[in-house]
């Protein structure tokens, strides 16, 4: 058969930003899977790639919510030309029902072990509507993905993708992530990894792994195997995970790694504990969060930052707190996300229950757009506020101010802030906020760094 494996989007997003994107990996480790007797294509709507081909058998589409809806379009397209169209994802996992009126079939969670079944049924014909994996698979057999198919796509992150484990343990209500993957750690035996690592073709690694540095012996041995190897990364982690142990901190440094994606998401309290488990943080006030983001920086890492608007505690001055909190300490890089209630959270649910949607219109799920009421401001202050601590962050005084702390990695500090500046100056209006009184602003600056 002739297997057409692709990621859609929405006509205004083709190319859009793509600092914040990054090539989809599930299609490549699908292709993994796939046996060799079949043919098959590979395409990124969002990249440009054309995704309308001639006599496809099989399309297997792999969509987040923003995606759903050129997803089905896509489907009926294939669908009226005799193509079977099966969906994954974690859209279709939590909107089955809704998904599977649109396509021939669904994967529900982690499609390692049923792709294969999903391929020869819908050969014979005889493709069930929803298939859902008994239990999580086993992650030793996880292959390599096959980085042979598909254009070589230009990011920001242009590194080779590699996953050392799956699942996280946390609870955050606005996070899908243990919904697909399980909340245990799964981690691929380090062999595995070392080898694809060394397969891979680059010096360049971005770790896929929702916490790379989730469990201490297994990080320790995968780092001192990569230390050889001389590559650089970058992944994600837990602050507290990541200050734990300056020791496996230092041997993070002389494996490569060169900057952490750290959710810290609010400088407001109640926001962070409402909204995540406070074991995540590691800390119990902001005094401690700045503290543990001081030893990542001293580490010699960068230190790129997620931060979330428009949770509950939020009212309209948490954006000017966030950027003057992430200035003070001299944080590398932020992204700025607007509370997006993804169906499949918690967050969804409430929101849902409590009647403070505007819509289920999936392309504007995003984190780029507001699409509920908040409780302690207008949806218009939220976009505004958001849009504004976006560029100011990026100021270029800002930018060089925060140098001082970011000079160990001189040359991707100020590539990617320049680049982000630009994506956000490109993307985004400059936005705006009713700024703190000279009082409160400088009895908050005094308590961003104790």
């Amino acid at each position: 058969m002739k297997i057409l494996l692709v990621s859609p989007c929405e006509p205004k997003y083709v190319n859009y930003s793509k600092s914040k994107k990054v090539v989809c990996a599930a299609l490549r480790l699908l292709a993994a899977y796939t046996p060799k007797n079949h043919k098959i294509v590979i395409a990124d709507q969002g990249y440009g790639d054309d995704v309308h081909f001639d006599d496809i058998d099989v399309v297997g589409i792999s969509a987040m919510t923003a995606q759903a809806n050129a997803s089905y379009r896509l489907a009926a397209w294939y669908r009226q030309r005799g193509a079977k169209v099966v969906m994954g994802g974690i859209h279709a996992s939590v909107m089955s029902d809704e998904a599977a009126a649109h396509v021939d079939a669904v994967c529900v969670g982690e499609g390692d072990a049923i792709w294969g079944r999903m391929l020869d049924a819908a050969a014979a014909g005889a493709l069930q509507k929803i298939y859902r994996p008994d239990g999580l698979f086993p992650i030793d057999r996880v292959p390599p993905f096959r980085r042979d198919l598909g254009k070589k796509q230009k990011t920001t992150f242009n590194h080779a993708m590699i996953q050392a484990t799956r699942g996280c343990p946390y609870s955050c209500e606005f996070c899908t992530t243990s919904a697909l993957f399980g909340k245990k750690y799964r981690c691929r035996p380090v062999e595995n990894v070392i080898d694809e690592i060394k397969a891979c073709g680059s010096r360049s690694i971005f770790f896929l792994d929702d916490n790379i540095f989730c469990s201490p012996a297994y990080c320790e041995n995968l780092f001192a195997k990569m230390i050889p190897l001389k590559v650089r990364w970058v992944g994600q982690a837990s602050l507290n995970s990541v200050t734990m142990d300056p020791a496996l901190l230092r041997l993070a440094k002389r494996s490569g790694a060169k900057g952490l994606f750290i959710g810290i998401e609010s400088v407001n309290h109640a926001s962070r504990r409402a909204s995540s488990s406070a074991s995540k943080m590691g800390a119990s006030d902001l005094h401690d969060v700045a503290g543990k983001i001081r030893l990542v920086l001293k580490s010699g890492l960068l230190v790129q930052s997620s931060m979330i608007f428009g949770l509950d505690g939020d009212d309209p001055t948490v954006f000017e707190r966030t950027v003057d909190f992430l200035n003070a300490n001299h944080v590398s890089l932020s992204s700025f996300c607007i509370l997006t209630p993804y169906p499949g959270t918690r967050v969804h649910e409430r929101l849902k229950a409590e009647g403070r949607l505007l819509h289920e219109d999936w392309p504007l799920y995003s984190n780029e757009n507001v699409v509920f009421r908040p409780a302690q401001m207008t949806p218009e202050q939220l976009k505004n506020g958001s849009d504004w601590a976006g560029t100011t962050f990026y100021r270029r005084r800002s930018i060089f101010g925060r140098f001082r702390s970011n000079w160990r990695v001189p040359v991707l500090y100020l590539g990617m802030s320049a680049f982000t500046r630009h994506a956000n100056l490109t993307n985004h209006g400059p936005g705006g906020i009713t700024p703190m009184s000279k009082a409160e602003k400088r009895a908050w600056k005094m308590a961003c760094t104790g």
